[in-house]
């Protein structure tokens, strides 16, 4: 599949984070064309699908600034969003299953690179610049033989509300060899050699996406499905997800990985399995209720997962991974 062919070009007028996820999904549900959308969002801070939202987000500070917070359906870590920042999604019904951000970013760099701008696809899902700053963070989702991907576009975000109001993981900053979020990203607008302000940025990769991709514009789907997915998407339920977070759990475990962070909630019969939760800001292959499900009423003193592939549900994990996880409790 090349990026572009029958591409279709969706440009989203509404702020509304639950509305403008609750597009994208319907569109990745119902895609037979590739499709690129370029949307923006009110202040939000938007986790990833296995994200502990707790854990993540400073959620008094949040709610003090009127920061909205909202889940998406794809893995990853949590971002901040706001009207000084871009985001963009390719919708591919047609690219193979599975992840691949070299694939979707190419054309974003292409298109940063004709204003002058200089990135690089690093680690697992960022865009940086030559100094190392991040101006790009990706995320994939892939079933029903479609792949979802997009990225946001920190043009001229409050990178001082950004720091403030995420919980980054000190491992993954120690990773990152930096000492705070703030330290790591960086806007574009700060590397331009002109004067460019945020609507002629989104008219410049418009212009470029839809160029050199032969793109045509179309309108925004009306369907009463986005209406309900939107509804799920404003909820508590979905955002804070009850049985996840208000349940006691016996023990917790968690271990990053170069492939991102992994925690395990766990409730013990005995030294059985009886319930499990585990989130994270890994990127998943197959949703990863079903390893959750697959694991219930295994001991863990196990040696092995009995016909339990791990690297079925989460990218870049083994089982000896995940033992050795369990063996950390």
């Amino acid at each position: 599949m090349y990026i572009g062919i029958y591409m279709k070009f969706i440009e989203l007028k509404s702020h509304d984070p639950y509305l403008n996820l609750a597009i994208e999904e319907y569109i990745f549900k119902n895609a037979e064309e590739e499709t690129f959308i370029l949307w923006q969002n009110e202040p939000c801070i938007v986790i990833g699908k296995n994200q502990n939202p707790f854990a993540e987000i400073n959620i008094p500070k949040a709610r003090e600034k009127n920061v909205k917070i909202v889940r998406r359906i794809t893995g990853g870590g949590a971002v901040y969003h706001d009207l000084g920042n871009v985001n963009y999604s390719f919708i591919s019904p047609s690219h193979k299953e599975g992840i691949d951000f070299a694939y979707f970013t190419s054309p974003i760099i292409k298109a940063l690179s004709s204003l002058g701008v200089s990135c690089i696809l690093s680690g697992r899902n960022d865009l940086v610049l030559k100094n190392g700053r991040k101006i790009s963070g990706n995320a994939q989702h892939s079933s029903l033989g479609r792949v979802l991907h997009h990225g946001t576009l920190l043009f001229s975000s409050d990178l001082d509300v950004l720091d403030s109001l995420l919980n980054v993981d000190a491992e993954k900053l120690k990773s990152k060899a930096v000492r705070s979020v703030r330290s790591r990203v960086a806007n574009i607008s700060d590397s331009l050699d002109f004067s460019c302000s945020l609507t002629d940025f989104i008219l410049s990769i418009k212009r470029m996406l839809t160029e050199e991709y032969s793109a045509t514009e179309v309108r925004v789907p009306d369907n009463a499905e986005i209406q309900l997915i939107r509804e799920r998407n404003s909820s508590d339920e979905w955002i804070f997800n009850e049985k996840e977070y208000l349940s006691v759990y016996n023990i917790k475990v968690k271990n990053r990985f170069d492939f991102g962070t992994v925690e395990c909630n766990i409730k013990l019969k005995g030294d059985y399995i009886s319930d499990i939760r585990i989130t994270g800001d890994f990127f998943e292959k197959r949703p990863i209720e079903e390893l959750e499900e697959r694991l219930i009423g295994k001991s863990i003193t196990s040696t092995h997962l009995d016909n339990c592939n791990v690297s079925d549900y989460i990218l870049g994990m083994s089982n000896s991974d995940f033992l050795q996880l369990l063996k950390d409790l």
